[in-house]
Parts: structure tokens; sequence; C-alpha cells
């Protein structure tokens, strides 16, 4: 009898547990797609916490265009000073200082101004590393233009898409590519170099990489 009373306590209890552990429905919040009122932001189906709003783009985002290689050696030949910048009326932005020698954030030189106070480092922001050109002065452009257009080698095939930092194809740099006239390798920068000519154009090549490292025209 008192084995039997045992069994029936026993029974009882696990009734109570599972009654506790497994509701008969499935909670309001995990029902379909509904949202539970305690935690609106919780999207049961993933997981995911809803923010209550919806992301919007930038309306005033804009693409900005890369320099051309005119605009990437105007920029460069710019003076840039090294003297700290003043700041301005407020000390820190350089806005509304007339009487800054240089506007801008306080201390800021050259290679540190932001691009908004410096068009010369808004240009060069600009410019993809790879695309930064050699610094050549215009005397060394017209020399290795010229010695490279009077050099007896054929103009390439299919080369008018290729601008600095672009990659040769295969036939273009087993076949197209040569290497400087000795009259311009002793020019800073340009002593490994090769090149690939067009009819109007001289691009100066990286034998190692292939790729396009400076375009020299007329």
């Amino acid at each position: 009898m008192r084995h039997r009373q045992q069994l029936a306590s026993i029974a009882a209890a696990l009734i109570v547990g599972t009654a506790f552990a497994m509701p008969a429905k499935p909670a309001a919040a995990f029902a379909g797609n509904n949202v539970s009122a305690l935690d609106p932001g919780f999207v049961p189906d993933t997981g995911q916490i809803n923010r209550g709003f919806d992301e919007k783009v930038p309306t005033s985002s804009r693409l900005r265009p890369i320099p051309t290689a005119a605009q990437v050696r105007a920029a460069i030949a710019m003076p840039d000073s090294d003297r700290p910048a003043l700041g301005g009326a407020n000390g820190t932005t350089g806005v509304g200082s007339p009487g800054a020698q240089s506007p801008g954030p306080i201390g800021a030189t050259g290679q540190t101004m932001p691009a908004k106070f410096s068009q010369r480092n808004d240009t060069l922001d600009r410019v993809p590393v790879m695309a930064l050109p050699i610094p050549l002065s215009d005397n060394d452009r017209q020399r290795i233009y010229q010695a490279a257009m009077a050099d007896k080698t054929a103009a390439a095939e299919d080369a008018d898409r290729l601008a600095p930092a672009s990659e040769l194809n295969v036939n273009q740099a087993l076949n197209e590519t040569h290497p400087l006239p000795a009259s311009v390798r002793g020019i800073r920068g340009v002593q490994q170099l090769g090149y690939l000519k067009t009819k109007n154009k001289v691009f100066l090549v990286e034998p190692t990489t292939r790729i396009v490292v400076a375009e020299v025209a007329s």
C-alpha cells in the first residue's frame, strides 16, 4: 500500500513538472511573425534585434571622382607648408579666423591638414595609392616621352584603356614592354622601369608586377 502511494506521488510530481516545463500553447512572442509586447525589438524567426526604425542611406552621399593625372601633378606641385596652423576663433576649428596665417585645426601642418581646409590634400586623398605618380619634373617627362617615341619599337595594341595603376595583360607584358632607352635611364626613380607606348602616350611599367606606374604624354 505504501509503495503504491509513493508511485502515485512521483507520478503527480512528474505531471506538475511537465506542466511548468512545457506550456500547452506557444508563447505569444513566438507565434508566427508576431512580436512580443514585452520586447518589441525581437524578431523571433531570426533572433535579430529590430532597432525600431529603418536605416536610411544619407541622401548627400555621392561618389567623388578620381583626379586626372594633370590635377594630381598640380596638387603635388602646390606648396606643402610644415608650419603649424594657428587655429581659429575658438582655438580648435580654424573657422572664422581671418587673421590666422594657416586656417585649420590648431597645430595642423600641410601633411595633416583636413581636406576641407586644403585643396592639395583633398585632391591627393582621392587618388588610389597605386596611382600616385612618380615625382618627375616636366623636363624629365618630356625627355622620357621623346626618347621612347624615337625608339624603334612598335606601338602597343589594345592599350587605350591603360592608366596609372592598370595591370598589363600577358601579351603587353611579354611582347610590348621594353627597357627604357639608355639616354633616360639616369633619371631618378625610373632606372628599373620598362615602358610601353601607344601612338601618343608612354606608360612606365614596373616589370615585376606588370603595373603601370606613370603615364607620359606630349
